[in-house]
């Protein structure tokens, strides 16, 4: 008696093709993966730099805040450069309580407009970071001058009473005016074009 054998169906490709959409899909949450890994590194990188910049800047203010100190009390302060009579470097300025970035002005550009005319100090550069550190001094006063001359208007700390004085009822009380406030600029560069400003203000 003969029996018949069915054949078995032709292999239709379904299982290898849900394979090699899964392997596609796999290889791009792969280079995903990866691209986003590198943009990490990348933005930490950075941000290192930023802020190793940024603390580079104190070098800049200390350095003013010494400069500062040794002029204390002296005509130094009174006056630009500039002026005839006076042998201080250039980069403090003594009338400079509007001397800021203009609405809509990054520092960058109010920098590089400002330094036309007044030339900074410019610090040696670290020789561990690479990172050149340069800054400008300015008093925040209206004008030239003594800071308690005639139309003289400084920013100042405010006003102490004065321990001497007469103690009898309703004599007036004397007072000592505040110690100025400088306001001292450092613009950083450094390694793969990092710059950063850093500002601080100071009194004397």
């Amino acid at each position: 008696m003969l029996r018949c054998r069915s054949r078995p169906q032709a292999q239709r490709g379904t299982v290898l093709f849900l394979a090699l959409i899964v392997l596609v899909a796999m290889m791009l949450s792969g280079i995903a993966l990866f691209r986003g890994v590198d943009s990490g590194v990348l933005t930490a990188g950075n941000l290192a730099l930023q802020k190793t910049a940024v603390s580079q800047g104190d070098r800049g203010i200390e350095a003013a805040g010494a400069w500062l100190a040794v002029n204390a009390g002296t005509a130094v302060l009174h006056e630009d450069p500039a002026e005839p009579g006076y042998v201080n470097t250039s980069f403090y300025i003594a009338n400079a309580v509007n001397d800021q970035p203009a609405a809509g002005q990054g520092w960058l550009a109010w920098w590089d407009g400002y330094v036309a005319t007044h030339t900074p100090a410019v610090l040696a550069v670290d020789p561990n970071t690479g990172h050149v550190v340069a800054y400008l001094v300015q008093r925040l006063c209206s004008a030239n001058g003594a800071s308690n001359a005639s139309g003289v208007f400084c920013a100042r700390a405010p006003e102490n009473l004065s321990e001497g004085g007469s103690n009898l009822a309703g004599a007036p009380r004397f007072e000592i005016p505040g110690p100025v406030y400088y306001r001292v600029v450092a613009r950083i560069d450094g390694p793969r074009n990092t710059t950063a400003f850093v500002q601080a203000i100071v009194s004397q």
